[in-house]
């Protein structure tokens, strides 16, 4: 009964999440855009809530909370929704970098914003620029979003440089955006933290480019207590030049 509504875009080759995102934004016309992963599902009712609470509430965005489900068990992801500091929380990641949880007016994408190339962390690059274009946000404490972890996918296998230099890239495309709206003291800390938070995936790459990723925030990485200590261990074996050891304590990739 609804096909009339529905408009199908095929890509005449695989371009990646970062293109799809931009030509499903470019082709919708609705007052608010939200999008979904093709291996994830959603509560019947999540669009309704999310939409019934921007309205209600004159929000340009609404933040639900997710379910990961992983090799059948499910546990809901540790958002730490609630931030007076919405813009901040993502910045530092205490919010997923992930759209498809996110109810957006139009009018943040309509005010601008760049779209990254780039296919890891692109969520990061348009979300942090989307909420620079958003005055007022709301949450949802409710688990609507069914998160698949799929082992092997591009953001749950082994991090290789590409991948680091594809995540900086869309970091640091986030962070211009900061810097041109002049947001970027304000956020001075929350954008270290973005940039250890990447160099704490990154650990198993060689010591000479992973001690050159980011390097201004070398030192600050050991004393930031946000990260585990095993995640600093493994920064401090790279900085000392005993990286095969920091091998030991990479983490698995979130």
């Amino acid at each position: 009964r609804r096909k009339d509504q529905v408009k199908v875009i095929h890509n005449e080759v695989n371009r990646g999440q970062a293109y799809s995102r931009r030509v499903g934004v470019e082709a919708a016309t609705g007052e608010y855009i939200i999008h979904c992963d093709s291996d994830d599902w959603v509560d019947p009712e999540m669009y309704a809530k999310m939409y019934a609470k921007a309205k209600d509430e004159h929000l340009d965005m609404v933040i639900c909370q997710i379910l990961v489900v992983e090799r059948g068990q499910m546990y809901v992801f540790p958002d730490k929704l609630g931030a007076e500091d919405t813009l901040g929380a993502l910045i530092r990641q205490d919010i997923l970098d992930h759209l498809p949880d996110k109810l957006v007016t139009r009018k943040a994408y309509d005010a601008g914003i760049i779209y990254p190339v780039r296919n890891m962390s692109e969520d990061s690059a348009i979300l942090i620029q989307l909420a620079t274009n958003c005055h007022s946000f709301g949450y949802l404490y409710e688990s609507l979003y069914y998160y698949n972890y799929r082992e092997g996918s591009i953001s749950h296998s082994e991090y290789d440089e590409g991948k680091v230099c594809a995540q900086k890239e869309n970091f640091d495309l986030a962070i211009a955006c900061l810097e041109a709206k002049g947001l970027s003291r304000k956020y001075k800390d929350d954008i270290v933290t973005l940039k250890c938070c990447l160099k704490a995936v990154a650990q198993g790459l060689p010591r000479n480019i992973y001690v050159g990723l980011y390097p201004e925030v070398n030192l600050a990485f050991l004393f930031n207590c946000r990260f585990p200590v095993k995640d600093r261990l493994g920064h401090l074996t790279h900085l000392l030049g005993i990286h095969g050891i920091s091998r030991l304590f990479k983490r698995k990739t979130v």
